[in-house]
């Protein structure tokens, strides 16, 4: 079963969002993962593709951008609109709707901001995977 977890940040913007991702993303890389960055949309995929290559003055994160589902070769992959197969490590959801399937995941993260209508879409991403029978962890930032 999925490990799932809520990264509950004080920011309301969306920007403020892409680059938590970022910098989990860095993080998750430098212990050895591979991550998935799951976008949601090709206009949010190629916006998160320009922040993983600008969000640090002093390194970036080498990735592959998805458009369809074909395996990525590097660790770090952004994914448009369906996972590609392979990614089965650690997935950031970035789009607005829970993962549908993640039994196959080993660690799904989502990021959440203080913005009414993002607060709303994550309560359902958590009912989902409750009811999917996870218990999603709460961690505040």
């Amino acid at each position: 079963m999925a490990q799932i977890n809520f990264y509950n940040l004080r920011q309301e913007s969306e920007g403020d969002r892409a680059l938590f991702a970022c910098r989990l993303t860095e993080k998750a890389l430098s212990l050895g993962h591979r991550v998935c960055l799951f976008a949601g949309s090709e206009a949010r995929a190629r916006e998160v593709d320009s922040l993983l290559w600008s969000f640090s003055p002093t390194s970036f994160i080498p990735h592959d951008m998805l458009l369809g589902d074909r395996p990525s070769a590097e660790r770090v992959c952004i994914a448009a609109e369906t996972l590609p197969k392979g990614c089965d490590d650690v997935v950031i959801n970035l789009s607005s709707d829970a993962l549908a399937e993640f039994d196959h995941i080993a660690r799904v993260n989502e990021i959440i901001i203080q913005e009414p209508s993002a607060l709303e879409q994550a309560r359902a991403r958590f009912r989902h995977y409750q009811q999917a029978g996870t218990r999603p962890e709460m961690i505040k930032l």
